[in-house]
């Protein structure tokens, strides 16, 4: 497969269209009476602040559950729950006001991440992912981005490491490789792909998604909604252009909304959500069945899980406001931390919930009456991530002992 270089304003799967106008309802074309609509957010139209877009995150979020069953069979994001998303402004928070953005924050962009994922996992992951196409505006030339993204809130599957193979071609490289988990892909316009160039430098291609092949591989426990399939492309073109290093240039200093690496945190904040789901509704279902609970130990459970979530809820935000402080005052953050905060968040609510579905006893395997279900096999999906995984806690103990990993994700 070639493709020619992307025209100005040309778009991949689907077309996105300007926002309603305030107070509408977003529903797909054509679309009779069917699953409930989501409500594109107050304010939608207006120019951007950051508190503006975590009200419209929190609005936007509040309705999510009603959709996470459809979503959830679907294997994808529906369009109308995707036009309501790009409608909060999230989708462009790292970006510089110059691009239309806000510049979130990396602890707002993680709060506003676990506020999806309270109402639906698979949306907070999706947007997580997709937020990650901000590393192109500060490694791309401005004219590049421009042709990739002429519109901000384009959503992107990004697959960063290197599994790709490029070989030269006239002003570019013949891609060609196949990507694991590309979150996303099912909805996306763009794609990020890590490939080696002939000499072995690692480098990221942007491109069409259109012109991915999606294979069907994400038949899995949870956050089935992601649609993260494999992908595959063979013999593509990609412009030089097109291509980026991850590896920040010596003669520049990356904004701290830009950094590879503070783009990786906000994903504490899709357990964080997932479990706070998990405890609002064990907790009503059990205040409900107080006279008769299932287990003379479900107010402990309850009180045990509400623990560990807040736990977590404190290590995660107050590392991340401590790091952000120190960047802001131009010091280098205390290398692991973070990541030692995101693993013991997805350790403490994947504990957290299955207390929970315990607690509330037969009643959580009936997943059109409750969110358990979902909650327990969305979180032990997400735990699995290598960014997540046990082998964090190998790399930041031998870090304090001395060592020094070669880990990307500390």
């Amino acid at each position: 497969m070639t493709a020619t270089d992307l025209p100005p304003g040309a778009t991949a799967r689907r077309t996105t269209t300007e926002p309603p106008p305030r107070g509408t309802t977003v529903r797909p074309s054509g679309a009779a009476a069917g699953p409930p609509t989501v409500d594109v957010p107050s304010g939608a139209g207006a120019a951007p602040t950051a508190a503006a877009v975590m009200d419209r995150v929190r609005e936007y979020a509040s309705g999510l559950p009603a959709r996470a069953s459809e979503i959830e069979r679907l294997g994808r994001v529906p369009g109308d729950v995707l036009d309501g998303l790009k409608a909060t402004g999230l989708l462009r928070a790292a970006l510089p006001p110059s691009r239309g953005g806000v510049e979130l924050t990396v602890p707002h962009i993680t709060r506003a991440i676990d506020e999806l994922a309270t109402g639906d996992a698979s949306v907070g992951w999706c947007a997580a992912v997709a937020l990650n196409a901000s590393l192109a505006v500060v490694r791309l030339r401005a004219h590049a981005y421009t042709e990739l993204f002429p519109d901000p809130d384009l959503i992107t599957a990004t697959v960063l490491p290197p599994t790709g193979q490029g070989t030269r071609g006239d002003g570019g490289y013949l891609l060609s490789g196949r990507w694991t988990h590309a979150s996303g892909i099912t909805h996306a316009d763009r794609v990020m792909a890590g490939f080696r160039t002939p000499q072995g430098v690692p480098r990221v291609a942007v491109f069409d998604a259109a012109h991915a092949r999606v294979m069907d591989t994400w038949n899995t426990t949870g956050l089935r909604g992601t649609g993260s399939h494999d992908i595959e492309v063979a013999g593509l073109f990609v412009p030089e252009r097109h291509t980026f290093g991850l590896a920040p240039s010596a003669d520049r200093q990356d904004p701290p909304h830009l950094r590879a690496d503070n783009l990786a945190l906000k994903m504490a904040g899709v357990p964080l959500g997932i479990a706070r789901s998990a405890l609002s509704a064990a907790r009503e279902i059990l205040a409900a069945r107080r006279p008769a609970l299932p287990r003379p130990a479900s107010p402990a459970d309850l009180a045990r899980a509400e623990s560990l979530i807040g736990a977590a809820d404190a290590y995660v935000y107050n590392t991340l406001e401590d790091a952000w402080a120190a960047q802001e005052a131009d010091r280098t953050p205390e290398r692991g931390t973070a990541a030692l905060a995101r693993q013991f968040a997805h350790r403490a609510c994947r504990e957290a919930v299955q207390l929970l579905y315990d607690a509330v006893g037969s009643a959580a395997v009936y997943t059109e009456r409750t969110p358990l279900d979902r909650c327990l096999r969305d979180v032990i999906t997400a735990s699995r991530h290598v960014a997540s995984a046990e082998g964090v806690l190998d790399a930041v103990g031998d870090l304090r002992l001395g060592g020094d990993p070669a880990s990307p994700h500390l």
